[in-house]
């Protein structure tokens, strides 16, 4: 196993909420080549804040594949937010989303990740969220470009009193209503 990357608080500065927010030094780790003939990766969010929002990985397109990412949760407390990059003229308009899925993941649960959903892992609990995936592909900058370009995916993940609380990301030019979901109906829906 190689430690591939870690991502740290000022480099996911670009998609925060509020890119002045302080809260853990490392957002997460990704380890590769974890020598499974499932899983690829491992990556690792820290629990915390950075200031009412959730710890979270950057969030990406595959822009240089059609593969299908499959993502399982090892061990934390977290949800998985997937938006629709929305077509015109079979050219992708990024600040346009079709659908937004917010996947509540137990440990245990895989989800499949069709090449047409952007997606993005948030740390809701008070301990370290652990996921694998299959990914096998690398990413190209092109992959990362969208995200950084709006400021973080279409909706911000952010604790309240209440719990989770969704904040439109208002670079986007919409936000369709979010489906909540257990990783079980979200992939019903693709059956």
């Amino acid at each position: 196993m190689l430690i591939n990357s870690v991502r740290t608080l000022d480099e996911l500065r670009e998609v925060l909420r509020n890119p002045k927010a302080t809260g853990p030094e490392n957002a997460y780790w990704v380890f590769s080549q974890l020598g499974h003939k499932k899983w690829e990766n491992m990556t690792i969010t820290t629990p915390g804040l950075y200031d009412t929002e959730f710890p979270k990985t950057y969030g990406h397109y595959h822009s240089s594949s059609d593969e299908v990412e499959i993502y399982k949760l090892i061990s934390g407390q977290g949800v998985f937010l997937l938006q629709k990059k929305h077509i015109e003229n079979g050219k992708p308009v990024y600040d346009l989303v079709d659908e937004v899925f917010l996947v509540g993941a137990e440990p245990g649960d895989e989800i499949v990740v069709k090449p047409e959903y952007g997606h993005s892992w948030s740390n809701v609990g008070s301990t370290p969220l652990i996921t694998y995936d299959n990914w096998r592909y690398g990413h190209v900058p092109q992959d990362y470009e969208p995200i950084r370009d709006l400021q973080g995916m279409a909706y911000y993940l952010i604790s309240d009193s209440k719990g989770i609380e969704l904040v439109p990301n208002p670079k986007y030019r919409n936000h369709p209503k979010p489906k909540w979901l257990t990783a079980k109906e979200f992939m019903q829906l693709f059956d």
